[in-house]
């Protein structure tokens, strides 16, 4: 039995002995488990070569990761909001100078004391057509619900006071072609406008309220229309203005987003 347990722990000993002067580079083949040692040093090489360590590269890859791992595509509906708040944004700006020219040529047209130089009345709100003017806290502090909804309504709106005022006009200056196409083009940009932004609230979920009715001024003397006619033109100009400001502020808090 003694003899056994020498020959035994001989064996083991040449054995041992031989793998390592395969290890060390001498005659023979290399066992399998030193290639894959082999193998998974050279993977190690790779990752840390470049960095100034394993340390410093093992701790840049256990911050990058997670947030790699948890960034995802933008969803339709982020896009959609987004991508609809620039083009309802690019329509008001175009709808800006023209707005600017409506008032000008209305005003040109209608005498005294609308063509006096100090002539800048107070201009009053109608029914159905809300003032766009707003203390500059109260403006900050409406939600995007309420910053669109008060939006979608004037829009909704306008086109049928800017109908009033061309109706008026067609009979009062029959001759005026080209205010009565601008009142025309306008109110249909109005509508154009509108729906933009009622697909803005539908795209974030949000039912526009019912719409408040439009009550544009009736028939009167030859100044009442006039005037009526000067501050819908009036306000049609300062909702656009107003429409931009709030457009640009939904456009920073709803950014495109990089795909």
């Amino acid at each position: 039995m003694c003899d056994l347990s020498l020959l035994e722990s001989a064996s083991r000993l040449r054995s041992r002995d031989r793998t390592t002067e395969a290890a060390r580079g001498g005659g023979g083949r290399k066992p399998e488990s030193y290639k894959k040692r082999a193998a998974t040093k050279v993977q190690q090489v790779e990752v840390i070569r470049g960095s100034k360590g394993a340390a410093a590269r093992m701790e840049v890859l256990s911050v990058d990761l997670p947030s790699h791992l948890s960034s995802s595509p933008p969803s339709h509906s982020q896009q959609e909001i987004a991508l609809g708040i620039k083009n309802a944004y690019n329509l008001a700006i175009n709808m800006q100078e023209g707005a600017k020219q409506l008032l000008a040529d209305y005003t040109s047209i209608q005498g005294e004391p609308f063509t006096n130089a100090g002539f800048n009345p107070p201009v009053e709100p109608f029914p159905g057509l809300p003032s766009p003017s707003l203390p500059p806290s109260a403006w900050l502090d409406l939600s995007d619900a309420e910053r669109l909804q008060q939006n979608v309504t004037a829009f909704s709106n306008l086109p049928v006071f800017l109908s009033a005022v061309k109706s008026q006009q067609e009979e009062m200056n029959s001759n005026a072609s080209d205010l009565h196409h601008q009142l025309t083009l306008s109110r249909l940009q109005c509508l154009g406008l509108s729906n933009h932004l009622a697909s803005i609230m539908a795209s974030m979920g949000l039912v526009p309220a019912p719409a408040t009715p439009a009550e544009p001024p009736g028939l009167g003397s030859s100044f009442f229309m006039k005037f009526s006619g000067y501050r819908i033109c009036h306000l049609y100009q300062d909702w656009v203005l107003r429409c931009i400001k709030d457009l640009s502020l939904l456009a920073d808090r709803y950014p495109v987003p990089l795909l």
